[in-house]
């Protein structure tokens, strides 16, 4: 049953050592809200966490017999489709499921149709997950049930299909609605008044926080799960909350505490005879060898899990042990051997559609490939990662701008509204000087020589009003076309010079657009103070580059636009390259601290070779927009220049640079890759 995900890195690979302890403990609920005693099937269920073959065949004998009727015969069979499922038996799984659909049953006859279908559903999609088949399938089977499901009288499969959605929403990366989910397991768990569900609840969503960035409420919720376990002496439980300590661990830099919990995991799981938690407890383990770079001794254990897990007829644990195995083999420089336990992990990984878990393993790989010096092999590796990455990056990067956006549009309408009114003061003085003027022309002629010199006073008066007028709305307007940060031009500075000519073009001139790299993790490690200096720093670099009728802009959060109107075909590149070098040639100064800043550019210059089309600003831009992401898909702290796209129509240019990497990879379209200098590792 869905639980943490099958899925690599460091976090994520602890996280496997909860499936067990949140899939199984979430099986059975009680029939009654106010029952504070386990009954039959809550033992069972309780006992399934360490030893589900055994009470999968119990489930088998007791459903077998007319012993149990109406709602507790569902909840016996959802616990045992549940079970087996998770014992990688979705034959016997699916043969639940239909039962509980066969017209007639006279066990069922209690039961409304319409919740038996519910149940089958719900089942099906723990089916799914299990056996690594569609998630997107898995949550539209049961978010289409969710409403009969709710109106089901049983606390068991409410709570169990609730903790199923929660979990398929959080490998689908929709935290927002998982975390949602979880706190109505808890809630459930607290009615049922069973220790270990209350324990396992908030494991489990200490995890979804986690993963979700919310590291301290998520400590918070495991310290509640460790103390409710403890009080109740229940090793399992332990195990779980030892495993999740150990994850939340992993970011902190706690070495010997993160040890500390993995060892205890592993004995917790020992002295509740669940096997399958321990072989997961030793992968983790040789995990966080390899993070030590003890490669010796990460391949011994994590060769100790293979054979238990492949006993235990449990994939997911058998390939996280492989995986382990195939790295610290790298490490050890037996590149052959540990790619030959590799490959079969990622294409399983692949074959599931298992997006996330792809992407953590690719990467762990591509990286142990780099440090133990196979950098043709890593480039490969990266190369399968770039696909991945780029639509977590847009996303990222696009709420990133957004937040920055918004932030600076709130500031620049405050110093408007300032500038307004001091210039509205300064036209009420003028009418004020105005009238005056007209009661002194009333004046009779016995004092014309004194009204003539009050005039000329009055005259360089309104001269000093009328240019402080000019001045204030020269300020206005510089203001409102300059970012206020780093003094560059803003976006609406650029739209004015190249909708002088018409909104719709023509492009002329050679456009780069910059974007820092892993600035987000700048802000995060570092505060935001050191993420506007960074950006004040990159911004004085690139004006020493450039010259000074060249535009640059900051287009907006850690983006800058270059204009360079007139250069010679000769100096594209060359000055891309300059760029990369101004901006990564040297850290930027953060006080006592030096920040490796590094940064990934798209340029072109316009029109475009060979046909030399005219094209709208806007299109322009979006073309090194794509190139700067081809640029980010690479590997960062790079430069890819379009020098010529063989398109007869814009039409045709729109299609090509729309999915520029393959067009490129293809031949279609031509683009120069310039690589930045070489830096310490960037901020992941």
């Amino acid at each position: 049953m869905p639980g943490i995900p099958f899925t690599t890195g460091a976090p994520a690979r602890a996280g496997r050592a909860l499936v067990w302890a949140m899939v199984l403990a979430w099986g059975a609920w009680v029939a009654q809200a106010a029952a504070a005693e386990p009954g039959p099937i809550d033992r069972m269920e309780a006992a399934a966490r360490s030893n589900p073959d055994a009470v999968a065949d119990e489930l088998d004998r007791l459903l077998a017999t007319d012993a149990i009727k109406g709602l507790p015969r569902l909840e016996a069979a959802f616990l045992l489709g549940s079970v087996r499922s998770k014992l990688n038996q979705p034959a016997a799984a699916e043969a639940v499921a239909q039962a509980l659909l066969k017209p007639g049953a006279a066990a069922h006859a209690s039961i409304p149709r319409e919740h038996l279908a519910a149940v089958a559903a719900c089942i099906r999609a723990v089916i799914i997950y299990d056996d690594s088949g569609s998630l997107v399938r898995a949550d539209a089977m049961i978010t289409e049930v969710e409403a009969t499901l709710r109106n089901v009288a049983s606390l068991l499969i409410r709570g169990r299909c609730l903790d199923v959605q929660a979990t398929i929403k959080q490998n689908l990366g929709q935290a927002e609605d998982s975390v949602r989910l979880f706190q109505e397991v808890i809630r459930l768990a607290d009615e049922s008044g069973l220790a270990w569900r209350r324990s396992a609840a908030r494991s489990g969503l200490a995890y979804a926080l986690f993963r979700a960035g919310q590291l301290e409420h998520a400590g918070r919720l495991n310290d509640d799960a460790k103390k409710i376990a403890t009080d109740a002496e229940d090793w399992f439980a332990l195990s779980v909350v030892a495993t999740t300590e150990a994850i939340l661990l992993t970011d902190a830099g706690k070495t010997e505490q993160e040890l500390a919990a993995l060892t205890g995991a592993i004995e917790y799981a020992r002295r509740a005879g669940a096997t399958r938690d321990e072989a997961l407890g030793l992968s983790n383990l040789a995990d966080f060898y390899l993070h030590q770079a003890d490669y010796a001794r990460a391949y011994q254990i994590a060769q100790r899990a293979v054979p238990l897990a492949r006993s235990l007829r449990q994939v997911g644990t058998e390939n996280l042990a492989k995986l382990n195995s195939g790295l610290a083999l790298i490490s050890l420089r037996r590149l052959d051997e540990g790619m030959a336990l590799i490959k079969p992990v990622l294409e399983h990984d692949r074959a599931s559609n298992d997006l996330a878990g792809l992407k953590e393993s690719t990467s762990d790989v591509a990286r142990y490939l780099e440090k133990a010096g196979y950098q043709a092999e890593a480039f490969a590796a990266y190369q399968s990662l770039r696909g991945l990455m780029a639509e977590l990056a847009r996303r990222d990067q696009q709420a990133a701008v957004l937040e920055l956006q918004e932030g600076f549009d709130a500031q620049q309408r405050r110093r408007e509204l300032a500038l307004l009114n001091e210039d509205n003061a300064l036209k009420e003085e003028q009418l004020r000087r105005r009238d005056l003027e007209y009661k002194v022309w009333a004046l009779t002629a016995v004092i014309v020589l004194f009204l003539l010199a009050l005039a000329a006073r009055m005259y360089r008066g309104l001269r000093a009003t009328q240019l402080a007028l000019r001045q204030r709305n020269a300020q206005l307007k510089r203001h409102s076309l300059q970012d206020p940060l780093t003094g560059l031009a803003n976006r609406r500075q650029f739209h004015e010079l190249t909708e002088a000519d018409g909104a719709h073009g023509p492009a002329r001139g050679t456009l780069y657009l910059l974007d820092l790299d892993h600035f987000k993790s700048i802000n995060d490690r570092h505060g935001h103070a050191a993420g506007d200096a960074v950006l004040v720093e990159v911004a004085r670099r690139l004006s020493t580059v450039l010259r000074e009728e060249d535009l640059v802009v900051r287009w907006g959060g850690e983006e800058f636009l270059v204009l360079v109107p007139g250069m010679a075909r000769e100096r594209v590149e060359p000055l891309a390259q300059r760029l990369l070098n101004a901006v990564a040639g040297m850290p930027v100064s953060l006080g006592d601290q030096r920040l490796d800043v590094t940064t990934s550019i798209g340029f072109a210059e316009f029109p475009l070779m060979p046909q030399c089309l005219d094209m709208p600003w806007d299109m322009a831009v979006d073309i090194v927009d794509n190139a700067m992401y081809v640029a980010k898909t690479l590997g960062r702290n790079r430069a890819c220049g379009i020098s010529a796209v063989p398109a007869g129509t814009l039409a045709e240019v729109d299609l090509l640079t729309q999915d520029l990497e393959r067009s490129w990879r293809e031949g279609r379209v031509q683009m120069k890759v310039l690589q930045g200098p070489a830096v310490q590792e960037a901020l992941a």
